[in-house]
């Protein structure tokens, strides 16, 4: 009696052991309204299903656990594959199902418009028209100061065209008003390597070049800007700068005469030539600019400050009496 016991014991804990369902599938388990809920809703696919698809000792109260798992494979295998039967298809889509598929974005390709209606597009060049000229704007925001806008659109245009010299050179200014100065020689060469006969291009080029110190560099495209457009003062006042940097005073004192006009070519040049450490040299152009009008006060005013610099003292007290005396006559003007 006492062996039969101890066989029967352990057999009992072994058949407890092995119905006792695991923690890590309690997530499948279904309960009793949704089983009656799934059952309800694939009635139709069982009647038309063979017996050896379900177990024939299976009733509405019989393996739960087993028909959880198996019912929801079934109704995909269904759903993708199509069934061997076309009553199995799936007829129609739920509620969520159709939710799902209109927050979804509709393929572009289908929602196009009919073939005919894109070849009149075409045809009519609205298109065409419609596209925005990028070098019209960025050269408007230029002229505005609205700097970045403007690079964004110069820099749309010479991508859509990279033979535009146009668009370069406007780059090119863009980027140097925002002190981006390499940015702005780059754009400033290709301006001019795509297009060497635009007085403006070279001059833009070798005003950039004389400020970077490179005077050599800048006198060659200033000189064949100024040979281009020769009733251009910007271009040989530039010239000008270039040449005197250069210490070529007396092509110098021809370019600045060429801008302005003797009288202010010899006030240009003395100034350049003050700030150059070369006083005396600057003396000579202010007495010839004295010359040609005595009466200016700008002209003796400098005049005098730069006799005091060279140690003439008896000079710079006879041009401030000439000033002081031009100062009188006009208050006595002024008065009447």
């Amino acid at each position: 009696m006492l062996k039969r016991t101890l066989i029967v014991v352990p057999l009992t804990i072994a058949l407890i052991m092995s119905v006792q369902p695991l923690q890590s599938v309690h997530s499948v388990l279904m309960t009793g309204t949704e089983l009656a809920t799934l059952d309800a809703k694939d009635a139709s696919a069982r009647e038309g299903a063979s017996a050896t698809e379900y177990d024939s000792n299976q009733k509405p109260g019989g393996n739960s656990f087993v028909r959880a798992l198996k019912a929801p494979f079934k109704a995909i295998g269904r759903l993708f594959s199509g069934g061997k039967r076309k009553e199995n298809r799936l007829q129609r889509l739920s509620e969520k199902d159709i939710r799902n598929f209109e927050s979804t974005p509709a393929d572009p390709i289908k929602a196009t418009a009919p073939v005919k209606a894109r070849t009149e597009v075409k045809l009519s060049g609205s298109l065409e028209t419609r596209r925005p000229d990028h070098l019209v704007q960025g050269r408007e925001l230029l002229n505005s100061g609205n700097l970045n806008e403007a690079i964004t659109e110069l820099s749309a245009a010479a991508s859509i065209n990279p033979n535009s010299a146009e668009a370069y050179n406007l780059l090119g200014l863009a980027y140097e008003q925002k002190g981006l100065r390499d940015r702005a020689l780059r754009s400033f060469e290709i301006a001019v390597r795509m297009n060497d006969d635009q007085p403006e291009y070279l001059n833009n080029l070798g005003y950039l070049l004389c400020k970077n110190g490179e005077y050599e560099s800048a006198t060659k495209y200033l000189k064949r800007a100024a040979k281009l457009a020769p009733d251009n003062p910007r271009i040989w006042n530039n010239l000008g700068l270039a040449q005197a940097e250069r210490r070529h005073f007396n092509d110098a004192y021809k370019s600045f005469a060429r801008a302005l006009g003797e009288f202010k070519g010899h006030l240009n040049i003395a100034t350049r030539l003050e700030s150059l450490g070369e006083t005396k040299d600057a003396i000579k152009h202010m007495e010839k600019a004295r010359q040609l009008r005595p009466n200016s006060t700008e002209v003796l005013a400098n005049l005098a400050n730069l006799y005091d610099m060279v140690g003439r003292a008896e000079d710079a007290g006879a041009t401030r009496k000439s000033l002081l005396a031009l100062h009188t006559v006009a208050d006595v003007s002024t008065q009447k």
